[in-house]
This record gives structure tokens, C-alpha cells and sequence, in this order.
């Protein structure tokens, strides 16, 4: 079947189960690209939500220009790397400002998309993804497809593209894919229902395969293994009193050898440490191991 063609019943199944998009606004082209750069790793609703604060603190983008990175850290602190983000918002925006002596995105739409998003991505921090949400969502409305991380793994999952092929990578093939005659607004939609879907069903670690609408067209259904989950084994100090029993996370220590085998080998001067019992205060969280070094100087067999 080719692939247009699987992502039209795949789109038709997915709007059957999910029903009508959501209606969008359509911000200035650089509100979206703010937007954009915070929603990277990040859930859509922690970027908003650091998009309306950086808003009210900063009522002209050109006054974030001026502010202190610490200051925009912690007002974007929720999203995943905040400090990063701080950084490049700041890039960008002063890098737009430098090509046009002033902050604005308007001109984008007397380019076609290919060369908009060329120009978008000479801009600090800009990549596929978030050139392809400022063309799409802003009022620019260009043909463009976001491809997120979860639209990534599910287009490899559905075998819309190879399991080889990166998030980057990934933007020109899916784009080339769409039906010529999809309009923004369906574009719009598709880009819904497949981040609908990674939320709902399609996800990273425990996909729910039993309940997915798309579970006949999927080549990879019942050949995800669910992945573990990643803890972290943290002992709680103070530890009780060992003694003179092992520490459980160390293996006993083996045979020794004796002096006497020792002073037979051609080896350099060594140490031999010995460690007393753990020094354990109840109510600290520092634990001493006294050590006693002995250092033995062997004559080498050659002098």
C-alpha cells in the first residue's frame, strides 16, 4: 500500500475515534515562535502557561532582550531545561532583531515554505520542528508539518518511515506524504490527532495496543515490549549499626595471600589496607571508615 495512502485511512480512523479538532488561534509569528522554543521536550500546557508568564513580566519582547537570563529561568523553570531556554530565547530574538531592526516575522509570508524555513533555522536554537509550528500555527499559515517526538515514534511504529530515520530527518519525508490537496486547516487537524494518539495510546513506555483505533494498520502492534522503568535505589541514612557484618551492596573479600608468597614475586612496593568497622553516629550523614595504611617496601629481586 503506499504510504499516502496509509496515512489517509490512518487519519480517517484516528478522526473517527477522536472526533473534530480543537479550533486554534493564530498569534504573531514571533508569539508563536516564544512558544515554539519553550515547547521543546516540554508538555503543551507547561509551555503555555511559561508563555503567558514571560508575557505579563516582559509586555514588549524587546524588554526581554535586556533581562536578566537568571530572571527568565525562573520564570520558564516548569519546562524541561530552563536554563538553556533562557539562553536562546535570548539569542533568537536579538538575531531576528540584528537581520531586521526589529522583532517581526511578517515578511516570511512573501517566501514560500521551503525558503521560510530555511530562514527560520538561522536563528539560534531553531530547528525543523519549531520553524514548521511558526509557519503552521501563526498567521503566516504556510504548508508545513511539526513533527514532534511522539509524531516521530509513532511514524516509525506505523512504518510510515524507516525505525532508522531521525526526529530531523523525519520532517521532509512525512511533509512529502501529505495529500496535495490537504489545506492548513487539515494539516492542522492531522498533527492533532497523531499527538491525540502518542498521548492516548501510542506512548514511550507502556503503549496501549488492546485499545488503539489504529491497531489494524499497525505493523508494529504486539512487537512493543513495554519499557522498564527507570528507578533510582537510595539508601536512607543514617544506616544501622553493621558491626563486624559485610556491607550488603559488597561481596565478601577473598583468600589472601601470605608475606611469604608475596616476597617471591617481582612486583613494585605495595600497600595493604586494612579497615576497621564503619564509624556510624545516629543522626549524622557523613560515614567514616578509619584507615590504617602500611606501606612495605620489598627490595626488587634484580638489585
Amino acid at each position: 500500500m503506499p504510504a499516502t495512502t496509509r496515512l489517509i485511512r490512518i487519519d480517517a480512523a484516528l478522526a473517527t475515534a477522536f472526533g473534530p479538532a480543537p479550533r486554534f488561534l493564530y498569534p504573531d509569528p514571533v508569539e508563536m515562535l516564544v512558544l515554539a522554543l519553550l515547547s521543546a521536550r516540554t508538555r503543551d500546557e507547561i509551555a503555555m502557561a511559561a508563555h503567558r508568564v514571560l508575557r505579563v513580566r516582559f509586555p514588549r519582547w524587546q524588554d526581554l532582550l535586556e533581562a536578566d537570563p537568571a530572571v527568565i529561568e525562573r520564570l520558564v523553570g516548569r519546562t524541561t531545561w530552563p536554563d538553556r531556554k533562557a539562553q536562546t530565547l535570548q539569542q533568537a530574538l536579538r538575531a531576528l532583531q540584528a537581520s531586521r531592526g526589529r522583532l517581526e516575522l511578517d515578511f516570511l509570508a512573501g517566501l514560500g515554505a521551503e525558503d521560510a524555513v530555511a530562514w527560520l533555522r538561522t536563528l539560534p536554537g531553531v530547528g525543523p520542528k519549531t520553524a514548521a509550528a511558526v509557519l503552521l500555527f501563526s498567521r503566516l499559515r504556510l504548508r508545513a508539518l511539526p513533527v514532534s517526538t511522539g509524531h516521530h515514534r509513532i511514524a516509525k511504529r506505523l512504518g510510515l518511515i524507516s525505525r532508522r530515520a531521525g526526529a530531523e530527518a523525519a520532517h521532509g519525508p512525512l511533509l512529502a506524504m501529505l495529500p496535495p490537496d490537504w489545506d492548513n486547516d487539515r494539516i492542522e487537524r492531522h498533527h492533532w490527532l497523531v499527538k491525540r494518539l502518542g498521548h492516548d495510546h501510542c506512548t514511550d513506555r507502556r503503549p496501549r495496543c488492546g485499545s488503539c483505533p489504529v491497531r489494524e494498520l499497525c505493523p508494529s502492534r504486539g512487537r512493543i515490549r513495554p519499557a522498564p522503568e527507570h528507578r533510582i535505589r537510595q539508601l536512607a541514612l543514617p544506616f544501622p549499626a553493621m558491626g563486624n557484618r559485610p556491607h550488603p551492596g559488597l561481596a565478601p573479600a577473598g583468600p589472601t595471600e601470605s608475606s611469604s608468597a608475596l616476597r617471591h614475586k617481582r612486583t613494585k612496593p605495595s600497600f595493604s589496607i586494612e579497615t576497621s568497622g564503619a564509624d556510624v553516629r545516629p543522626g549524622a550523614d557523613l560515614i567514616t571508615f578509619p584507615k590504617t595504611e602500611q606501606l612495605e617496601a620489598r627490595p626488587s629481586a634484580r638489585t
